[in-house]
Order: C-alpha cells, then sequence, then structure tokens
C-alpha cells in the first residue's frame, strides 16, 4: 500500500567551511522529510528501509549541512491541520495570567 513516511532527521551545520582543518559540525534543529513507500517493505524489513533512508540523507548533504536520521513513522491518512491556535492559546493565556 503506497503510504506516506514521515522522516524525522537532525540538521547540522559545518561551521568551517575554509577547507582548512577539520570539518565543525554544529546541531541546528530538526529538519522534517517525507517520501511515498509501500508500507509492506516497512512492515516485514525495517531495517533496510532504514538504512536506504540514511543513505538518501546522506546523499542529500553536502560541506555545508547534513542531515543525520532520528526516526521514521508511516502516515496512512492524510494530516489534519488545525484551525484556530493563536484564538484558543490567547484565551488561555488571558486566564492564566488575568489573576495575577
Amino acid at each position: 500500500m503506497d503510504t506516506l513516511i514521515s522522516i524525522s532527521a537532525q540538521y547540522y551545520e559545518n561551521y568551517n567551511t575554509s577547507g582548512e582543518g577539520a570539518p565543525y559540525w554544529k546541531p541546528k534543529g530538526g529538519q522534517l522529510f517525507t517520501l511515498r513507500a509501500d508500507s509492506d517493505f516497512f512492515f516485514y524489513d525495517e531495517e533496510t528501509c532504514v538504512e536506504a533512508i540514511k543513505e538518501l540523507l546522506e546523499r542529500t548533504s553536502n560541506a555545508h549541512c547534513r542531515y543525520e536520521y532520528i526516526e521514521h513513522e508511516l502516515i496512512f491518512s492524510e494530516p489534519i491541520e488545525l484551525q484556530g491556535f493563536q484564538a484558543v492559546l490567547d484565551k488561555h493565556l488571558e486566564q492564566k495570567y488575568a489573576t495575577q
């Protein structure tokens, strides 16, 4: 079954791009990647799927940035975007700080 795969990776930046000395990689947050694949591969040979994902992340990396695999998730339905977050957050903050 064609399934959306969400991949979480650590994003690193190289702070020594001068070409002199060893690279200095600094973690700068996360990066989300997606791909579509047959979910059966992940159910029956997850290890090989993770190896393939790691190779793709390595191919996407370069001398300035690199990505390190953290985890993946199979998503069988399209994500639903929640609406109205700011209004609800404002209400909660107002209630929380109104008594202070």
